[in-house]
């Protein structure tokens, strides 16, 4: 289970709590054409509609004005929405957010308040990992926010988390998911599965041992383990020993060692991708924040070093010319590339900020 699964609170009452926009301050300087750009993502936290509710319940003509806040968002899952948007939660709390920039949809359910990754199968559909009592993988139907347990895929063991589904992506129609279960004293079994998400046919990719002790930052929950896939069906698996990369079928491609508390990867469809995981190391990368409140500016700021963050793992650029370290937003939440740009997810309750991450134009 992911460590800060119940950190988030419901966000329908965060409106006394954020810092509004009313105060941004702009960057000092625009972004050069070598710069990485971190863009705040401002919230209408006046949006309180979910879809598949009438129409009279839906965002208010005008409902944006004076009502933006871009911190406090403690977020700890993130989607793409398969049409350039993004969907967001923690602990039951839903966030949708449009290619624009628009807040879309913002709703607590205390029913999927289990629900401890996400991913999209379709535009209208999320494919969720579910903790807790009844463990199993499910589709929910955001139009009309049912969901359907995903047939044969109940994990076991009650209400032990050492028999949980921890991470979820989809690929050519299927789930790509990450169980453990205890294998010996001290060890879980990863297994790394495909799973048909009509009829719940299985199969095993790969599987192998993670020590409970590999990430004591994490206790007393289940060592962190994510997962990604790219265009091509390549599984990236990040676990706190190691930065993998497997083939569509389950063979290993390519294995980098790691120490990483919350181990945490994010890739694009062409290979390249987002990793967290162990400490920084120099390089040239740069960045610059764009536009955004004070306070906003300042969270983001923060994550530049380190040092002294509840989750300290660093953040690497990895492709095919090899891995590049980038000194900004370290110890994220989650992230997501949603077609053109990354989104991730950083901060607690009171710094919690959702950060567009875009590429620098020289890579282009």
């Amino acid at each position: 289970m992911r460590p800060t699964r119940r950190a988030g609170a419901s966000f329908l009452a965060l409106a006394s709590a954020v810092a509004f926009l009313a105060g941004c301050t702009p960057p000092p300087d625009p972004p050069g054409p070598d710069d990485w750009t971190l863009e705040p993502i401002a919230i209408d936290t006046q949006v309180e509609w979910r879809p598949g509710e009438p129409a009279s319940r839906a965002p208010r003509d005008g409902a944006g004005a004076g009502s933006l806040a871009d911190v406090s968002f403690s977020m700890t899952q993130l989607a793409a929405d398969g049409t350039g948007g993004f969907w967001a939660e923690s602990a039951g709390s839903f966030l949708h957010v449009g290619a624009d920039g628009e807040t879309l949809a913002r709703f607590s359910d205390e029913q999927l308040a289990q629900v401890i990754a996400i991913s999209s199968s379709t535009p209208q559909e999320l494919v969720v990992a579910r903790a807790g009592a009844a463990p199993a993988i499910a589709v929910l139907d955001t139009t009309t926010m049912t969901m359907r347990d995903v047939p044969d895929t109940a994990a076991g063991g009650g209400d032990s988390s050492l028999f949980q589904y921890v991470d979820v992506a989809t690929w050519d129609g299927d789930a790509i998911v990450a169980h453990v279960r205890p294998e010996r004293i001290g060890y879980l079994a990863l297994e790394i599965l495909r799973i048909d998400l009509e009829d719940g046919q299985r199969s095993l990719l790969h599987t192998e041992p993670i020590a409970l002790d590999e990430a004591p930052m994490s206790f007393p929950d289940v060592p962190p383990v994510r997962l990604d896939v790219d265009g091509e069906g390549v599984i990236h698996l990040a676990v706190p020993s190691a930065r993998v990369l497997l083939e569509a079928d389950g063979t290993e491609r390519a294995r980098t060692p790691q120490t990483a508390d919350f181990p945490l990867v994010a890739v694009r469809p062409d290979g390249t991708g987002l990793w967290w995981g162990g400490d920084s190391a120099p390089g040239r990368a740069t960045s610059a924040i764009v536009g955004g409140s004070s306070e906003a500016r300042e969270a983001i700021e923060s994550r530049s070093s380190c040092d002294g963050l509840s989750r300290p793992d660093a953040l690497r650029l990895r492709g095919d010319d090899g891995e590049t370290p980038l000194p900004f937003l370290c110890g994220a939440n989650d992230a997501v590339w949603t077609g053109s740009e990354w989104i991730v997810a950083a901060g607690g309750e009171a710094d919690g900020v959702l950060v567009r991450v875009t590429p620098p134009k020289s890579s282009e």
